[in-house]
């Protein structure tokens, strides 16, 4: 789980890799679980894209990913070229996973909420500021830098807000990233808010690994 070490919480670092065996049997077990599905239907929960009975093209990010059900394989091609395979890492392809099984197609709300609204955010809220903390760090006083970074991964300028953006891990799962920088009264934070739809789309503590993931992305 290197990948993900990138001025992250030394707790947080442990507890992904003490949790790494887990996630690689959520990997497995959840293709089993699609391939009991027609894929027609996954299809149709996700808004992903039927290549034959048995791969889906779907958006992760600003990249198209490849997902392999019978070969139990999520790839994206570097260049778009066939030949080109790059395997994503464990901890990206289970929230691929995560997504694939617990969509159901439900529409946007266009109604942000906070993780707190979330079902059970108030019990996984308490880890949350946490792991925004190095964010806050790096951004405190360049608004300007943190909405270039979030463009190289999708996000979209969101102009609500002096420095915020929203950002598609899934084609039906924005994230509106808020940054308040740092002033004489306040210290550097960030906001993070989901469409109403989330709860649709995945767990609760799903949404907060892809939180995680979000974090890691914007601080390397």
């Amino acid at each position: 789980m290197n990948n993900l070490n990138i001025n992250l919480d030394p707790k947080i670092l442990k507890n992904l890799d003490k949790n790494k065996g887990t996630f690689i049997n959520i990997y497995n077990d959840s293709f089993e679980k699609l391939a009991k599905e027609e894929i027609g239907n996954i299809s149709k929960r996700t808004k992903s894209e039927v290549v034959d009975r048995t791969k889906l093209i779907l958006n992760f990010f600003k990249r198209k990913v490849f997902l392999e059900i019978k070969n139990k394989k999520i790839y994206y091609l570097e260049g778009n070229q066939k030949d080109s395979k790059k395997y994503l890492d464990i901890f990206s392809s289970v929230l691929i996973l995560h997504y694939l099984l617990n969509a159901d197609g439900a529409p946007l709300e266009n109604r942000w909420i906070s993780f707190r609204e979330l079902p059970d955010g108030l019990f996984y809220w308490r880890t949350i500021p946490k792991i925004l903390e190095p964010l806050a760090k790096k951004y405190e006083s360049s608004g300007d830098k943190f909405l270039t970074k979030i463009m190289e991964i999708g996000g979209k300028i969101n102009k609500g807000f002096e420095h915020s953006s929203t950002v598609y891990p899934f084609k039906m799962f924005p994230v509106l990233m808020i940054l308040y920088e740092k002033d004489e009264e306040f210290e550097a934070s960030f906001r993070v808010l989901f469409d109403s739809s989330a709860p649709h789309y995945l767990k609760t503590d799903v949404i907060k690994m892809i939180i995680l993931y979000i974090v890691k992305k914007l601080c390397s």
